[in-house]
């Protein structure tokens, strides 16, 4: 079995998941409620796809969506993290997974990819969606947080560096210009 790991963000298949998630939600709600053939149509399309986008990341990266949704921040993989920080995070990656939820959260997705679109009778897949709805506003939650919470590190790194070189913060806040006639009257 191969690792791949995304240096640039481990989050983003995360993200991907939730958002095509989401949007397959919404499509499959239009396609259920509408009452023109032509809409129908378009809206499975739309739904199918999103489904189709939700399924390969979910499998590309559920030990990342397990452990995102538990709490545990994955880290990006760069030279400047150290090993034991890396070994850590990892670790608690794993210890994150559960076959069990895995499989379940699998087979539900896979009956709604048998169901949509064409043979839809969101009756018998109702709770099948309902399960990855759940998963999806659990991930879309626990991601959401870790961002802020890095937004607010570097917030804070920033105004201390301001506050300690105020030639900096002065940067950071670009003064208006003054009105000109107080300019012309001087």
């Amino acid at each position: 079995m191969t690792l791949e790991m995304r240096a640039e963000s481990p989050l983003s298949g995360t993200i991907d998941f939730y958002q095509a998630a989401e949007k397959f939600t919404r499509y499959c709600s239009m396609c259920r409620n509408s009452k023109c053939v032509a809409d129908k149509v378009l809206y499975s399309r739309e739904a199918r796809e999103s489904l189709d986008i939700a399924y390969g990341e979910y499998l590309g990266n559920f030990p990342v969506i397990f452990a995102t949704k538990d709490g545990v921040k994955p880290m990006p993989v760069s030279m400047e993290i150290k090993t034991e920080e890396l070994k850590h995070s990892l670790e608690a990656q794993l210890a994150s997974l559960d076959k069990q939820k895995i499989k379940k959260h699998l087979s539900a997705l896979n009956n709604i990819k048998k169901c949509c679109p064409g043979n839809c009778d969101y009756k018998k897949v109702k709770k099948d969606v309902e399960k990855i709805q759940k998963l999806a506003e659990g991930v879309k939650k626990a991601t959401e947080t870790i961002y802020l919470e890095d937004l607010l590190d570097i917030t804070r790194k920033q105004l201390k560096e301001a506050a300690e070189d105020p030639e900096k913060f002065k940067s950071m806040f670009p003064m208006p210009p003054k009105p000109l006639e107080i300019e012309y009257r001087g």
